[in-house]
């Protein structure tokens, strides 16, 4: 299965009246880049949200955000009486043990991370709510997932058309390739009679300098590696094998670009040129796609 890096999936489970919810988005990233929001006291689950993300996304920066919604009873903001008393002792040991001036106010004191307690948030969650809350992560994961793998399709099908297309091109690289020999050595005859204004030539001589002028303008070994690695993106792509293909789409279009480059500049005619630009442009629309490929 071939998944793009671009998915949103939510989820939602509910138990004795409180409702977990999860999102989970993500966009392209060269690697892997997870980011968790996850209520303070649920802070115990992010390693294992983490290895349960790691084994099933591979590419892509994924951001993950729960939230616990409880009864209207159980969600007045609490101030965190323990941490508020540690923190005036603090206070009073500076001043009396350091001679340090100064006394704490009300904003100085709310900014304190932990000062206050979030909606839904208790210092030490139950068995249920832990369950509750994976249940929640891991639905909103598989939508991501499968939206994901929605997206990828719709790549895929539109990268495998333009794969096709460039196929065609090379196609009529290699019969305009064809004919450089011949349209050399008539081009040499025609700058030579020019030059020498009807005095005898050398025939073998000319052939022999035609001969290395085709030879330079020989684009054969190119076009034999084009379709090489335009069949193997290609063949990537229709038979997936189950591993990210991103990287490796990558890697093909960047030796199809050079090649392309290549016989742009080995060759002087005109239909080969635009054939290449044409090449070229293609493999550009290709590339930004596969970016986006995990």
């Amino acid at each position: 299965m071939i998944r793009s890096m671009t998915g949103y999936g939510q989820g939602s489970v509910e138990l004795r009246g409180v409702r977990f919810q999860a999102e989970a988005r993500s966009v392209n990233h060269r690697f892997l880049d997870l980011r968790l929001r996850l209520p303070g006291s649920f802070q115990s689950l992010e390693k294992e949200v983490r290895d349960a993300v790691r084994g099933r996304i591979h590419r892509g920066r994924v951001e993950m955000t729960v939230n616990v919604i409880r009864p209207e009873g159980e969600t007045d903001v609490q101030l965190n009486d323990a941490l508020l008393s540690t923190l005036l002792e603090a206070a009073r040991r500076l001043r009396e043990d350091h001679g340090l001036s100064g006394e704490l106010d009300v904003a100085t004191i709310m900014r304190v991370p932990g000062m206050l307690r979030e909606p839904g948030e208790r210092v030490e969650p139950g068995s249920e709510e832990l369950a509750g809350m994976l249940k929640a992560m891991t639905i909103a994961m598989d939508a991501l997932l499968a939206d994901r793998l929605r997206e990828g399709g719709h790549l895929v099908e539109e990268i495998l058309g333009r794969l096709s297309g460039m196929t065609g091109l090379v196609d009529e690289l290699d019969q305009h390739a064809d004919r450089v020999p011949g349209e050399a050595l008539v081009k040499l005859t025609f700058r030579i009679e020019k030059m020498t204004a009807g005095l005898a030539m050398d025939e073998a001589r000319l052939a022999q300098e035609a001969a290395l002028l085709a030879d330079r303008s020989d684009v054969t070994e190119e076009l034999v590696r084009l379709r090489s690695h335009l069949g193997q993106a290609s063949h990537l792509l229709s038979e997936p094998d189950g591993e990210p293909v991103g990287k490796r789409m990558d890697f093909l279009m960047q030796e199809i670009h050079r090649e392309t480059n290549t016989i742009n500049s080995k060759s002087s005619d005109l239909a080969i040129s635009a054939r290449a630009l044409a090449l070229k442009t293609e493999g550009d629309k290709v590339r930004e796609q596969i970016q986006n490929l995990e």
